[in-house]
């Protein structure tokens, strides 16, 4: 399906910048990605960011053609402000597996965030993912409190030595509390013995463990993250868990 050069006037009208120039970005996208529904996420991002982004606000859709990449990006002019700024960024690549998009940055205001903000920023996207057919998200979950968010959202942690060190944090702050932290080492082994090299690990099954959404949540536990939406499994959860209400 084809993009109507018409939908990119919505874009255009709203205050989105194209690199490159638009037309060199319709053919771009028309030839490599084309699911991109741009007219229904221009007019979602509209509704669910401008409310809490303080103006003036950065819209910018970026295109390559070698290797075919897309990116986009919405930011408020306080965007380094770790309470009130707003950063959202996602850029699709194509891989030897197929279409990546890659969760670059998700900055939001902390008053957004008691609104179930996130979800509904991921739902939005998730749209648009099925639409293009993307076969996998990554992401480096390390801003505030984002090693317990994503964990929660249903992402596998991909690097061992990430864990291992999330884990030595949990050895400190949960010691004397044995129980606790035999649900967490037990956790931790009952992976990795089955798959010692593994970029899998069901991280969320930790930040369900009473204590642990506070480690994860601390500045060094971050870690880098997968879901692979060719595992019908966990696309169903993440659906469910994208659907709640906060």
């Amino acid at each position: 399906m084809k993009i109507d050069p018409k939908a990119f006037g919505d874009a255009l009208t709203v205050g989105y910048t194209f690199k490159p120039k638009t037309t060199n970005a319709i053919k771009v996208i028309n030839e490599h990605f084309k699911g991109f529904d741009i007219k229904t996420l221009v007019k979602d991002l509209e509704r669910l960011l401008k409310p809490y982004a303080k103006e003036p606000i950065s819209r910018e859709i970026e295109v390559m053609d070698v290797p075919p990449t897309l990116r986009i990006e919405y930011k408020s002019e306080n965007y380094l402000d770790e309470k009130e700024g707003l950063y959202v960024s996602r850029t699709f690549r194509f891989e030897k597996d197929g279409l990546v998009v890659y969760h670059e940055m998700q900055q939001l205001p902390d008053l957004s965030r008691k609104q179930g903000m996130g979800k509904k920023i991921m739902s939005a996207f998730l749209e648009q993912y099925e639409k293009m057919e993307v076969k996998r998200i990554d992401l480096y979950a390390a801003l505030s409190d984002g090693g317990a968010v994503w964990a929660r959202f249903g992402f596998k942690a991909i690097k061992k030595s990430e864990m291992e060190r999330i884990l030595r944090q949990a050895e400190r702050d949960l010691a004397g509390k044995d129980k606790i932290l035999k649900g967490v080492t037990d956790t931790f082994n009952s992976y990795y013995e089955k798959e010692p090299d593994g970029n899998a690990f069901p991280i969320q099954n930790w930040v369900a463990i009473p204590g642990m959404e506070a480690i994860l949540k601390k500045v060094d536990s971050h870690w880098h993250g997968r879901m692979d939406l060719t595992n019908s499994k966990d696309v169903d959860n993440f659906k469910k868990y994208v659907g709640e209400k906060e």
